[in-house]
């Protein structure tokens, strides 16, 4: 039978219309959905909320009560051997020719580490080197002189004793002048007592008499002119020796004023060798170890070059390291020892590594100016601290605290790297811990102390 819905209909005027394509149902269904469907709703408890809120309460009464929050001061720091380090710096600027030297070596006291060339450039080339050229000149000039007055002053030596020999000569033959005349007096004078003898007897004149008393009287005078001679001869002697001591004297001055000169000479020579290359030493033996410079690279005058561990502290009895932080007065009011100290190597992130672990050994009592720490130091210290504190003034003293770590290495992917001097980290020091319920309850508190 046909289905009397897909029959086809008929209207009035007899035409025939398809019939429809859906149910009658179908539609009517359909236009009823937008009303929703019907649901029952069921509430929650009141018990199961009554009961979420006492536990959530419970919780957080717990948590305030039994729960308890650490104040920390976060610090800048450096790490350094028990014994200290020597900060290795240069006298000059100039530009770093050579490094003797490498990171771990031992060096002894003395020993060249590191040299630089200081070097300066005029007009007509280098200034060292024509300082040098004319420094030169001026000591060949004092050579010269030198030599030409130890020729002189020989030549006058010479002459001196020539002339005392002459005058030696000279005093023998008047000794022998004079030994002749004295006998010859003798004579004489024998000779006038006879003619005075023969003139009272009247065999001679007296013509004859006065005669032979004239000749007494001559080798008389004659015996006075040779020792008048003698002495004049002995006070010539006496001159010639003390000019020859004068002019000894004089080439011993003249000599020593030169020596001077030679050596102050010597002294611009090498001062000004000096000025062309200066040469950084070792103060004492130890390990030279952070070397910052290499050759090639300029180099201002107290720059730091290398840091020296001391024999003292490079021996394996002492070769631990300290940490030591340098805390601003805003932070150093609570610090004291025995507090415990979170530690972050910059060099190892602790995202990766951790964070290590120290104990506060001491505080100074009085602040480090920033200019009495090392120059590396102080510029390390007061950059990290600039980043962590906001407000800090250049030149605000900081408080030395001197940390003992709990470990002397890190480990690092299954390795432990021995840590090394010189390396920076920020250390959170806890200072105080308390319960939540203090710091909530702390102004009211400190309303009623006051």
């Amino acid at each position: 039978m046909l289905n009397p819905e897909k029959q086809p209909r008929h209207t009035p005027s007899g035409e025939a219309h398809p019939p429809p394509l859906f149910r009658s149902e179908v539609l009517a269904s359909k236009s009823a959905q937008w009303i929703g469907a019907i649901r029952l709703a069921q509430p929650i408890s009141r018990s199961v909320i009554a009961f979420c809120s006492l536990a959530i309460a419970s919780c957080l009464i717990m948590f305030m009560a039994f729960g308890s929050v650490t104040k920390k001061a976060r610090i800048s720091g450096i790490t350094t051997p028990i014994s200290g380090s020597l900060t290795i710096s240069s006298l000059n600027a100039g530009v770093l020719v050579q490094n003797h030297v490498v990171e771990g070596q031992q060096v002894k006291a003395g020993q060249i580490l590191f040299e630089l060339s200081t070097e300066r450039q005029g007009n007509n080339g280098e200034i060292t080197e024509l300082i040098g050229q004319q420094l030169g000149i001026r000591k060949q000039t004092l050579e010269g002189e030198r030599a030409t007055r130890v020729a002189q002053d020989s030549e006058k030596n010479r002459s001196i004793n020539a002339r005392m020999a002459n005058l030696l000569m000279e005093a023998e033959q008047i000794d022998q002048e004079l030994a002749l005349a004295e006998r010859r007096l003798s004579l004489a004078e024998k000779n006038r007592d006879k003619f005075d003898t023969l003139q009272t007897s009247g065999f001679v004149s007296s013509v004859q008499s006065q005669q032979k008393l004239e000749d007494v009287l001559d080798l008389t005078s004659r015996i006075s002119t040779l020792k008048r001679s003698k002495v004049q001869l002995k006070s010539n002697q006496m001159s010639l020796e003390s000019e020859k001591i004068d002019v000894a004297a004089n080439h011993s001055s003249i000599m020593a004023q030169l020596r001077r000169a030679v050596a102050s000479l010597d002294q611009e020579v090498a001062e000004n060798q000096n000025r062309k290359t200066s040469l950084v030493v070792a103060q004492q033996d130890g390990i030279v170890t952070t070397v910052t410079y290499q050759p090639g690279q300029f180099v201002n005058a107290a720059q730091v070059l290398a840091t020296l561990i001391p024999k003292n502290s490079a021996s394996s009895a002492s070769n631990e390291l300290q940490v030591h932080l340098y805390a601003h007065s805003r932070t150093a009011g609570f610090i004291a020892p025995g507090q415990s100290v979170l530690i972050r190597y910059q060099a190892y992130p602790y995202q990766k590594f951790g964070l290590q672990r120290g104990t506060i050994i001491d505080v100074s009592k009085t602040p480090f100016a920033p200019n009495e720490l090392p120059s590396n130091v102080a510029s390390t210290i007061l950059s990290n601290a600039q980043q962590n504190t906001i407000g800090v003034n250049p030149n605000e003293g900081v408080y030395r605290i001197k940390v003992k770590l709990d470990k002397q290495t890190i480990d690092t992917y299954g390795t432990k790297q021995a840590l090394k001097p010189g390396m920076t980290l920020d250390a959170d020091v806890q200072q105080d811990s308390r319960k939540i319920w203090e710091w909530i309850a702390e102004p009211l508190l400190a309303v009623t102390r006051r």
